[in-house]
């Protein structure tokens, strides 16, 4: 006689085989649950790197502007030491002096906002740099540009 499988054989290989099927179950719910507390542990991280990252871009923005009115300044005063000591010369004589002074001033700034701004770019590699990097040197540029036709005017006009 072949062995036919009875009822309550069938039976308790129906609930082996729920309660393995039900071991597995838990096991996924348990990743998935481990799973989701990594990612918000990680999207927190991430948000806080964001915030540093921001402070740091306010921060070197103060910075540069800093600097750009303090070597503004340092260039106005050695461009009105300059001036008066020029005093004698003809009007064509001072115009190229302050000209020239004002290339090599515009030259060393722009020459070292660009250095500050690769190094600071590659040593971050964050891509809303670059776009910072160009807005403070258009910024630094129309700053001595201006400065630079101001201090024209008022030798042209002779005002001291």
């Amino acid at each position: 006689m072949k062995n036919i499988p009875t009822l309550t054989t069938q039976r308790s290989q129906r609930e082996v085989m729920a309660a393995i099927m039900l071991e597995e179950i838990d096991a996924l719910v348990e990743k998935v649950e481990t799973l989701s507390g990594t990612i918000v542990h990680t999207e927190k991280k991430f948000q806080d790197t964001v915030k540093e990252l921001e402070g740091a871009g306010d921060s070197y923005h103060q910075a540069v502007l800093a600097a750009n009115l303090h070597h503004k300044n340092e260039m106005v005063a050695y461009l009105r030491t300059v001036s008066t000591t020029s005093i004698a010369k003809t009007t064509e004589e001072q115009r190229e002096i302050v000209q020239k002074l004002i290339r090599e001033a515009v030259s060393k700034e722009i020459t070292a906002l660009k250095k500050a701004i690769s190094e600071s770019s590659a040593n971050h590699r964050v891509p809303f740099l670059s776009s910072w990097g160009r807005i403070i040197i258009c910024c630094s540029l129309t700053a001595l540009i201006g400065s630079a036709i101001t201090v024209e005017l008022i030798q042209r006009l002779g005002i001291t």
